[in-house]
């Protein structure tokens, strides 16, 4: 989010709080549920319902910081990895150069069946944001051409199928559950 869509937001949040800061409420509680009854296009968010708690606390930020009090927050942390540590990252990133003809998602499958990694404390896409960050998620190893997971350097070696329910068809008034097939 860029300063602009910053200061879209906030003027959006001071539009909701001008009239209790200009006094023209008399019941501040009453105009924040009658606020909060409907919902807001909001610019980058879209469409919002609020609380009175929400905007009491917008009323409060903005009398203490002022019109910037009303942006929304820049991450601290941003552009950080929160669960990795430097030195997985570089144990990661070292282990990645040496294993460049993987596809991200096998390297990543790898490191959980070594347990290196346990997927409840380290997901896929922090891996690969890590990956694609020192540009690790391509394959340029020159060894092997490119292979998806499941392609075969001939035909007919790898058959899959599936089934799904399709649409219901209406014959002699009755409702029939259809089904779609799939081989390829």
């Amino acid at each position: 989010m860029d300063e602009k869509v910053r200061e879209k937001v906030a003027l959006f949040r001071y539009g909701l709080l001008a009239p209790v800061l200009n006094g023209q409420v008399s019941n501040q509680q009453e105009y924040f549920a009658q606020i909060c009854s409907k919902v807001h296009e909001v610019p980058f968010y879209g469409p919002k319902e609020f609380t009175p708690k929400t905007l009491a606390g917008w009323l409060l930020s903005y009398r203490r910081f002022g019109f910037d009090g009303l942006k929304p927050k820049i991450r601290s942390d941003r552009g950080k990895h929160r669960v990795l540590s430097r030195e997985q990252e570089e144990y990661l990133i070292a282990l990645r150069k040496e294993l460049r003809d993987l596809p991200a998602s096998v390297f990543y499958e790898r490191l959980v069946d070594r347990g290196e990694i346990l997927p409840k404390d380290v997901s896929y896409a922090t891996v690969y944001r890590l990956l694609k960050k020192y540009g690790l998620v391509g394959n340029e190893s020159p060894k092997s051409p490119e292979r998806k997971r499941f392609s075969y350097d001939t035909v007919n070696v790898f058959w899959q199928g599936d089934m799904s329910v399709g649409p219901y068809i209406v014959q002699n008034g009755k409702k029939l559950k259809t089904f779609l097939f799939l081989l390829c």
